[in-house]
C-alpha cells in the first residue's frame, strides 16, 4: 500500500505509536506480529487460550491482507489500481466504496484538508524528490479536488482526466478497524491491534487500560522522550507527521501534501484519538496541514489531538488525557 521507501523505513524503524509494554509480557497476552502494508503490524489478546487467539489473529491478518490487495494503489491490477488507469470503475468492490464515500466524508468535515486526490502530486515528488519539475507540480495542482470523485450506481468516475486516488492517509485506519471486527466476531473481546502506528484498542489488559507511547517525531535527532502515554479502551488512535516517509536528502519533502497549495507538511507529528481508526488516521493527516489543529480538534466531538512541535514541545487539545 505504501511506497517503497516507506517500506524499508518501517523495516529500521518502530512504529508511530508504540504499544508500552514490559519486557517480560504477561502469559495471559497473546501476541502475534507479520509484516504488511509496508509496516509492523501487531495483534494483542488478552484473556483468551492460546489455541482461540491464535486462530481468530490467523483470521484477522487474513482479512487485513484483503484489504491491503483491494485499497493499494502500487498494484496496477487492483480496484484502486484499475480506477486510478482508466479514471473509471463499473465493478467496485464493497469495501473500495466504503472507504471511498468515508474519504468524502472526511473531506467534507476537514474543510479539503484531507483530500486522497494528491496522487498526481505525490507522483511528481516522487518521480524526481530532489528537483521536482515546477510545472509538473502546477499542472498536478489542478487535477487535485475529492469534489470531483463521482460515485453513483454506475461506479465510480472521476470528472478530470489525469486525476488519481492514494488511500494511504485512511486506508491503513479502515483495515486496522476491519481487523478489530474480526476479532469481536472471533468472541475476542480484550486487544489492540497496532498497524504501523494505526492503532485500535478494545476492552483491557489484564483489567486495565492498553497503554501507548506516543512516538518522539524527533527520535532520529535525540529526542526519545515519548511525548506522551495513552491508556486506552474502546478507542483508536493514529499519528501522522513529516518525519514518516521523508522523500528527499535533504528532508524538506514527505508524503503529507496541502491539498489547496500542494506543499509538504511541515508539522513534525500529529497524534488523534477518535472512535474509529479510520477518523483518526484522516484526521491525523488532514491536521498536518491545518493552521490551527488544535482549535479544530476542539470543535469536533469525541476527538482529540496532540500536536508535536519541532524541539520536543506540545500542544494538546483540551480532551486531549
Amino acid at each position: 500500500m505504501f511506497t517503497r521507501r516507506f517500506f524499508l523505513k518501517g523495516m529500521s524503524a518502530a512504529a508511530a505509536m508504540l504499544p508500552f509494554t514490559a519486557a517480560a509480557r504477561p502469559a495471559e497476552v497473546f501476541s502475534d506480529t507479520r509484516l504488511m502494508m509496508g509496516t509492523f503490524v501487531t495483534v494483542m489478546i488478552c484473556g483468551a487460550s492460546d489455541i482461540h487467539a491464535a486462530e481468530a489473529a490467523g483470521r484477522t491478518f487474513e482479512r487485513m491482507c484483503a484489504l491491503e490487495a483491494l485499497l493499494t494503489r502500487h498494484c496496477s491490477s487492483s480496484p484502486l489500481g484499475q480506477l486510478n488507469a482508466a479514471g473509471s470503475l463499473s465493478d467496485v468492490p464493497p469495501e473500495l466504496l466504503v472507504v471511498l464515500k468515508a474519504s468524502s466524508r472526511m473531506h467534507h468535515v476537514t474543510a479539503g484538508a484531507f483530500d486522497p486526490t494528491v496522487l498526481p502530486l505525490l507522483s511528481v515528488l516522487e518521480e524526481n524528490p530532489e528537483a521536482p519539475d515546477a510545472r509538473q507540480l502546477s499542472a498536478a495542482v489542478e487535477l487535485v479536488g475529492m469534489e470531483h470523485v463521482r460515485m453513483g450506481k454506475n461506479g465510480v468516475c472521476f470528472e478530470r482526466s489525469g486525476m488519481m486516488l492514494s488511500l494511504d492517509g485512511i486506508a491503513k485506519g479502515y483495515i486496522a478497524d476491519e481487523g478489530a471486527r474480526v476479532l469481536l466476531a472471533s468472541g475476542v473481546n480484550n486487544f489492540l491491534i497496532n498497524a504501523g502506528g494505526d492503532i485500535v484498542a478494545h476492552g483491557s489488559k489484564n483489567g486495565l487500560s492498553w497503554r501507548v507511547a506516543v512516538e518522539n517525531p524527533e527520535k532520529y535527532e535525540g529526542l526519545c522522550e515519548y511525548p506522551a502515554v495513552l491508556l486506552l479502551r474502546d478507542q483508536a488512535v493514529a499519528t501522522s507527521g513529516s518525519y514518516e516517509n521523508v522523500l528527499n536528502r535533504a528532508g524538506t519533502l514527505n508524503h503529507i501534501l496541502n491539498p489547496a497549495t500542494g506543499r509538504c507538511a511541515s508539522l513534525p507529528g500529529v497524534s488523534v484519538t477518535a472512535a474509529s481508526a479510520l477518523e483518526a488516521d484522516a484526521l491525523a493527516t488532514a491536521l498536518c496541514v491545518m493552521p490551527d489543529p488544535v482549535g479544530f480538534t476542539d470543535g469536533l466531538p469525541g476527538t482529540a489531538c496532540l500536536v508535536t512541535l519541532k524541539g520536543g514541545a506540545t500542544c494538546r487539545s483540551s480532551r486531549w488525557v
